[in-house]
């Protein structure tokens, strides 16, 4: 609740507006200034590749920003008001610190959502056309892969050359690379036009490349020609947390010594990594099933039918490709769908149950805190 004898504090946000990623940030900023205001907001539309100064004769308190180059640094610390970064660019110290989501732990998730599916052979694509990014997130993907001695190509693009330019030499290094190979890539950006460059090849998503982007694109994902997985960075959490430090630093108190850095919540899985790299064909003719008919109420006897064998059988090919069951592999593509949808829509949660297969929202319930740690509800609202 706003505070009525506050006084107001001017803070300016120097921070993209076209990215849905930043959006949400912004959100969050908003969301914590609402409860804990009143601030008055300066605020540009601007887009990824601009350089946001404050306005000459801006007179405020503070300021949240995504810290691009050193002359940006070096015109806010002459203006000596209290700052914090909000972009993995940038090297935190306690005159500009830095509240992001954590680059490494997004890096070994990606990592260990592919593997869990079975994959063997990876790729990168980065910020292309960006020379400017330290590419922390690619860095700790390689590692993170090749811990399990597994194998990671990166693309290595023209570094001044956007992507969409690049389109054949992309082309024929999708073409050397070992199929099926699970591919992160930077942003939605990216990620629509690595997809675009799989269909020009021939090579199927998610068949050939299951394709996760390290964050969230909306318009990029609808424009995609396949919908795009993501992981889900928190960027809300981000925004809250960058203001809750800003205020601290309005206040008189010091910034930390370390960043700040927010661990993702999870991968929002969509039809781009919506498969699994088995060896054994009738499982993934049973996961390509599982997927079709998650949204009903399937049992494992509905398998059985439609695959005609056992479930003794069944079971056993499930062990041995990926070492869980039918059962479980049916709950986890139905808790998968119902967290998507509590992160996409505003459905009830009654209605999100009749869409994956849950006869009672009880029961989803349940089965959602068991797998996440919390209620759907309060996942809902705290992502």
């Amino acid at each position: 609740m706003v505070a009525a004898n506050r006084q107001t504090r001017r803070v300016a946000l120097l921070v993209q507006t076209t990215s849905e990623w930043h959006r949400q940030l912004l959100r969050g900023v908003a969301d914590y200034a609402r409860e804990y205001g009143p601030w008055d907001f300066h605020i540009e539309p601007r887009g990824l590749l601009e350089t946001m100064h404050l306005p000459r004769g801006w007179r405020g308190d503070g300021v949240i920003l995504r810290l691009v180059d050193r002359a940006q640094e070096r015109a806010l610390r002459r203006r000596g008001l209290p700052a914090v970064n909000v972009s993995w660019q940038g090297t935190h110290s306690r005159a500009i610190p830095r509240v992001s989501s954590d680059e490494s732990a997004c890096a070994r998730l990606a990592a260990s959502h592919f593997v869990e599916k079975g994959f063997r052979s990876f790729a990168y694509v980065g910020p292309v056309g960006q020379p400017q990014y330290a590419d922390v997130l690619g860095a700790e993907f390689a590692v993170a892969t090749r811990t399990g001695e597994f194998e990671c190509a990166a693309f290595a693009g023209e570094p001044n050359v956007p992507l969409h330019q690049q389109r054949q030499r992309l082309v024929d290094w999708l073409r050397k690379l070992r199929h099926p190979s699970a591919l992160l890539v930077w942003n939605g950006v990216v990620g629509r036009e690595v997809i675009a460059a799989c269909n020009a090849s021939g090579l199927p998503v998610p068949d050939a490349f299951a394709v996760l982007c390290a964050e969230h694109d909306s318009v990029m994902n609808s424009l995609a020609p396949v919908p795009l997985s993501n992981i889900d960075q928190s960027p809300l959490r981000v925004g809250r947390e960058a203001a809750a430090l800003l205020d601290r630093m309005m206040s008189g108190r010091r910034a930390p010594a370390r960043p700040i850095h927010v661990p993702p919540v999870g991968v929002v899985q969509r039809q781009s990594t919506d498969t699994a790299a088995v060896d054994d064909p009738l499982v993934a003719r049973a996961l390509r099933h599982i997927r079709d008919h998650a949204h009903e109420a399937l049992k494992v006897s509905d398998l059985q039918h439609a695959l005609f064998i056992s479930r003794r059988s069944l079971e056993h090919r499930f062990a041995n490709a990926l070492g869980r069951t039918p059962a479980a592999e049916i709950r986890r593509a139905r808790l998968e769908k119902v967290r998507r949808l509590l992160i996409e829509t505003d459905l009830p949660l009654s209605a999100i149950a009749e869409r994956t297969g849950h006869p009672h929202v009880e029961v989803m319930v349940r089965a959602f805190q068991r797998q996440y740690g919390l209620p759907p509800g309060r996942f809902r609202r705290e992502r």
